[in-house]
């Protein structure tokens, strides 16, 4: 015996509708894509001169200055753009026993620090070996 099955319908999907909606999710994740860029960063940490440790010291030593517009120059004697390294290298073989401090100005980048602390490694210093001079807040040398 034969029981009558009624014939299934094939069920259709609709494709205009999803196209339209894949078009749509496509034009959003399109706009909202933020790419990550990779970036080289410096992690620094800086100490403020009133939490450090500060020293009066009356013994001679060569400055090594830097002013505000990036210009450097060793015990008065300006040394040129990019001969920094080689300028204190004949400083360290010509006065081995030397002191040298580092007095950079209130207004130079930190571009221009950092520069100047790698061209004292370079020239086979330890830049913890060179301090820097310091105004401290309420000096009599404040006077600006």
């Amino acid at each position: 015996m034969e029981f009558h099955r009624p014939s299934r319908k094939i069920p259709t999907v609709p494709i205009i509708p999803l196209i339209d909606i894949l078009a749509i999710l496509l034009i959003y994740f399109a706009v909202e894509y933020d790419p990550k860029v990779k970036r080289n960063v410096l992690n620094i940490e800086l100490a403020l001169a009133q939490d450090s440790a500060t020293v009066e010291v009356n013994d001679p030593a060569a400055v090594l200055a830097i002013a505000s517009d990036g210009s450097v120059t060793l015990d008065a004697t300006r040394i040129h753009e990019g001969m920094l390294v080689e300028y204190l290298k004949v400083f360290r073989e010509k006065f081995p026993t030397r002191r040298l401090e580092l007095e950079p100005d209130k207004g130079i980048p930190l571009e221009r620090f950092i520069q100047i602390q790698n061209a004292l490694i370079q020239a086979g210093m330890n830049p913890r070996d060179v301090p820097s001079r310091v105004k401290l807040p309420g000096s009599q040398l404040n006077n600006e």
